[in-house]
């Protein structure tokens, strides 16, 4: 064993993983290579859902030259039937010697079971090298998979002063071009996109993905929208090839605007609220149960005030350019009654910024 050799090899698994990137969901981000007397005799990646498994891709390349070789994979094999045969088989049928593996799977179907399986089978597994790579790949995954809902990253552009519109909610455009196709980068790397009906009956956007890296991408929209607000000349509505529309709303939202939501392509989902808003934490769940692992929220001030003051963001991207607007009325993107003692703020871990143009882009955790 080479740690050196192992991690460049694995490091080679994670380049194919990434190329999942955006697609693959909610499945896990997977890459796979199978080298055999110091050559590379497979390799593979898992696609999309329904598609093989990275270790069946790259078994299937590799054929009979597996025997005997070892097998580099990102992330533990699984062991039940899903819309693929379990991996760890055709691992074992292969009669792969040892396996170098970066990450368990935190499914509970899969979690240690993979492992064990292998092991029972006599083959050697090494475990955790470049696992912090793979919590970053994967962290949507980790969540959604552990707990049921999606991983939430928001995104706001302000000024160097703080205010993402002026006091006439003039916003267009506070980043500059480059910064605003970065963006869209983002929104393909996500299951769906979340913004507020203020937004939609501001701004009147279609929250497509205009990107040629993510040409064929399809984006869930979501809206909320507790009395049904929502425009029925919305140009949102000329893109449903683009991806679906769910627009939530409160129980008491009357019917016979539904349906007419409904008759124009969009799906309408009820939820318990109060007059502060949607519950936040049911929105998420329905998410949840349509399988949707990660959302970019990109509302307004007061969308994302409540996303914040209940400490559902995962992670945040915050662009900042080098332009004053000045004035009380001019919004911010938290807002609502703020902190009373500086201990008490949130606080963005493990920070990174960059520069696009004259722009900073600010990413980190909470």
């Amino acid at each position: 064993m080479n740690i050196n050799i192992d991690s460049a090899y694995l490091q080679m698994a994670y380049s194919l993983a990434e190329k999942a990137l955006g697609w693959a969901s909610p499945n896990p981000y997977v890459g796979a290579v199978i080298v055999n007397k110091d050559q590379i005799v497979g390799y593979g990646y898992h696609e999309s859902p329904g598609k093989p498994h990275a270790e069946a891709v790259a078994l299937k390349m590799a054929g009979k030259r597996a025997k005997g070789g070892t097998a580099y994979i990102t992330l533990e094999p699984c062991v039940h039937f899903g819309r693929t045969p379990p991996c760890v088989d055709s691992l074992i049928f292969s009669k792969i010697e040892r396996t170098v593996i970066s990450s368990l799977d935190p499914n509970p179907i899969v979690n240690k079971k993979g492992l064990k399986k292998l092991r029972q089978a006599g083959i050697n597994v090494s475990i955790g090298l470049l696992e912090s790579r793979n919590n970053r790949l994967n962290e949507a995954y980790f969540k959604y998979i552990t707990q049921n809902i999606p991983f939430l990253t928001a995104k706001t552009a302000t000024t160097q002063d703080g205010k993402i519109a002026t006091n006439t909610m003039s916003s267009k455009w506070i980043s500059s071009s480059s910064t605003r196709e970065y963006v869209h980068l983002l929104r393909g790397e996500h299951d769906a996109i979340l913004v507020g009906i203020n937004t939609i009956i501001r701004d009147d956007p279609i929250l497509t993905i205009r990107h040629p890296n993510w040409e064929g991408k399809r984006l869930t929209r979501v809206i909320l929208d507790s009395h049904l607000r929502f425009p029925l000349n919305s140009k949102i509505f000329q893109t449903l090839s683009d991806g679906n529309i769910l627009i939530f709303c409160h129980e008491s939202a009357p019917d016979d605007r539904s349906k007419l939501l409904e008759d124009h392509g969009a799906r309408v989902i009820r939820c318990s609220g109060n007059a502060a808003g949607l519950d936040l934490i049911q929105v998420l769940q329905e998410l949840g149960a349509n399988e949707i692992s990660s959302v970019l929220v990109e509302g307004g001030s007061r969308l994302m005030t409540s996303f914040l003051e209940k400490k559902l963001i995962d992670k945040m991207y915050i662009t900042i350019s080098p332009k004053l607007i000045g004035g009380k009325e001019a919004p911010t993107f938290f807002e609502g009654e703020g902190i009373s003692v500086l201990r008490d703020s949130l606080r963005l871990k493990k920070v990174r910024s960059f520069t696009i143009d004259e722009d900073i882009i600010v990413e980190g955790y909470f």
